[in-house]
């Protein structure tokens, strides 16, 4: 009989602190992507107008030495200036490794010089051999005189009543009920309004109201207005939908502004006093929808388009096919209902998920909706999906129209007759012993009786033992550390709460400097890049709508959100207006705390 090591009971032990070693100190090869991604602050714009182009880049150990290189813009575009590049650095320690991460942004005024459709090309950037891309950006220009002759409140001889004055303007003047109403709103001024701020809201009783694009900064276009010439720059736009036909009206917008009395105070500086400035109502035709609609008509009026894919072609019986569903159109997304059709009956069918993605094209709201269905097959054979049909009303043709999708065929094969894993066949016993016991020696000396022995002492068990838990957590260890590697939205949530709380620093710095509208940016870039952290998404271009589903589907309390987005909103005004309505230590105090209780509240 073979005896163990004097000291095996130690191996346990031993290995467990190599593991956590190795756990600890070893290097991951996976590395998280870079986030590369283009904004531009209008997309729909007339001749002369300027817009923001804003391109941001954020990842670790970037190399910035090659740049981004900005597409061709031209004929549409012209650059007139840019802005940057600003860049932050931020030092970390991550499995014994140093790494840099660096946030890279970088803004081009753009000056429209061309009507008509156009699409920003996306920008790429090399990094370690990997290429990446932003978003294309679809944006429409129109003639210089194109809106106002379209705006049922202006005529060729119309110029501003007052300096300034604020302007509703709508696409057209008759629309269908249910069809997406542009409402914009523009600024005319001579002479320069300081510290604006948004108001008041439009009062939208009778529409659907969805936020699209506003301004980061005025930028004007020169007009001449009777002979006077006047600056006009874009503020807000919004996509509305009306819920009933007939006369009805979009509300005044509320800016409020300061302008110079003339006098002085005692240090010399000029006395601003405060005006408010409101966009008077404006009323819109509203047809009702031809009747004798079809009875498979949801109520979704715009252009829209249907597809349908499938995961796979070909299964075995029991297993799972995804099929989805997905609907594009510029209507009101809350009309876009799941499309009735019959799957053939040998599947069976799970209710589908529902994904609903908003995006903003050449200055139009645009929905995409999914639907995607899980089908399991039950039965060999060949089948198929018949032709899925969306019914939308289109306001072009005047007429009701049809989105289908061709049919899909699916073949499916007997499953497998295997037996399952794990089941092996019992051979009978009853062996017949025969020369089994035949080396069995007698007279021997009796052999010493081991079972006092080390197996008895307790540390010898608590040294097994801890060696096990010295394994598991290296083993964790290690999981967690290649989880934060490799999982972007599981690293970006851990980060997040300890991100912000080291920018709520830099925010406070700004307000011992008593510069308000930099101090409002810093804190609304903080939160704003704290909720994009938390919750995996980029918070840039994210209507207030999208901010307030997605913390719903985390289970924030509806009155935590409630706060979250009317701080950003109060903050956005206080970056626009230069002053603020509450102390800065009140307004950092405030959004920590909001931080907190959505760190406790977050599923």
């Amino acid at each position: 009989m073979s005896r163990a090591p004097k000291n095996f009971y130690q191996i346990p032990v031993l290995a467990g602190f190599f593991l956590l070693a190795w756990g600890l100190f070893s290097q991951g090869s996976a590395q998280s992507h870079p986030i590369f991604f283009a904004q531009l602050d209008q997309t729909r714009l007339q001749v002369g107008a300027r817009a923001v182009l804003t391109v941001s880049l954020e990842g670790e150990d970037i190399e910035l030495g090659a740049g981004v290189e900005l597409p061709r813009l031209s004929p549409y575009f012209q650059i007139e200036g840019q802005r940057g590049p600003s860049v932050q650095t931020e030092m970390s320690i991550i499995n014994g490794k140093m790494t840099k991460r660096v946030s890279w942004t970088m803004q081009y005024i753009l000056v429209a010089v061309k009507p008509g459709m156009f699409t920003i090309p996306r920008m790429s950037f090399h990094s370690r051999g990997q290429v990446y891309y932003t978003n294309p950006i679809q944006v429409e220009i129109t003639e210089a005189k194109a809106l106002s002759e379209q705006s049922p409140i202006e005529s060729k001889e119309w110029a501003p009543p007052t300096d300034p004055y604020l302007k509703l303007e709508l696409d057209r003047a008759e629309y269908y009920q249910g069809e997406q109403i542009l409402a914009s709103w523009y600024l005319y001024y001579q002479e320069q309004p300081y510290n604006l701020r948004l108001g008041m809201n439009p009062a939208l009783a009778d529409f659907n109201a969805l936020e699209m694009e506003s301004a980061s900064q005025l930028s004007p276009v020169s007009k001449t207005l009777r002979g006077k010439q006047w600056n006009a720059a874009f503020i807000r736009s919004m996509a509305l939908f009306p819920l009933k036909s007939g006369k009805l009206s979009i509300g005044a917008l509320e800016l409020r502004y300061e302008r110079s009395t003339g006098q002085r105070d005692f240090f010399g500086m000029p006395i601003l006093e405060e005006y408010p400035l409101r966009s008077e109502p404006v009323a819109v035709i509203v047809k009702p929808l031809p009747p004798d609609a079809p009875t498979d008509f949801s109520g979704a009026v715009g252009q829209f388009s249907l597809t349908a894919r499938l995961s796979r072609s070909e299964a075995r019986v029991g297993e799972s096919i995804n099929l989805e569903l997905e609907i594009t159109g510029n209507g009101n997304p809350d009309y876009i209902l799941e499309p009735k059709f019959d799957f053939p009956a040998s599947f069976e069918v799970y209710p589908p998920e529902v994904k609903l993605e908003k995006e903003i094209s050449a200055g139009r709201l645009v929905s995409h909706k999914r639907f995607n269905y899980v089908l399991v097959a039950r039965q060999e054979g060949e089948f198929q999906i018949p032709e899925i049909g969306f019914r939308y009303f289109e306001p072009k043709s005047g007429r009701y129209q049809l989105a289908q999708s061709p049919s899909l065929k699916i073949k499916v094969y007997p499953g497998s007759i295997a037996p399952p894993a794990g089941q092996a066949s019992i051979k009978p016993s009853g062996t017949k012993i025969q020369t089994d016991i035949r080396y069995l020696k007698l007279g021997l000396k009796e052999f010493p009786d081991q079972s006092a022995g080390v197996f008895a002492k307790g540390w010898f068990w608590l040294s097994h033992l801890l060696g096990l838990v010295l394994m598991g957590l290296a083993f964790w260890y290690r999981a967690y550390q290649s989880r934060l590697l490799s999982d972007r939205g599981f690293a970006r949530k851990q980060r997040a709460f300890k991100r912000f709380r080291k920018q709520l620093k830099k925010a406070h710095s700004l307000s011992l400097t008593q510069s308000y509208d930099q101090f409002a940016s810093s804190l609304r870039h903080s939160l704003l890049e704290y909720f994009g952290d938390r919750f995996n998404q980029s918070p840039w271009g994210l209507l207030e709508e999208d901010m307030r589903e997605i913390m719903a589907k985390e289970k924030i309390p509806e009155e935590i959100s409630r706060e979250f987005l009317e701080l950003l909103q109060k903050l956005a005004q206080a970056q626009y207006a230069g002053k603020m309505d509450a102390e800065p230590l009140e307004m950092l105090q405030r959004s920590e705390k909001l931080v907190q209780a959505i760190e406790k509240s977050a599923k």
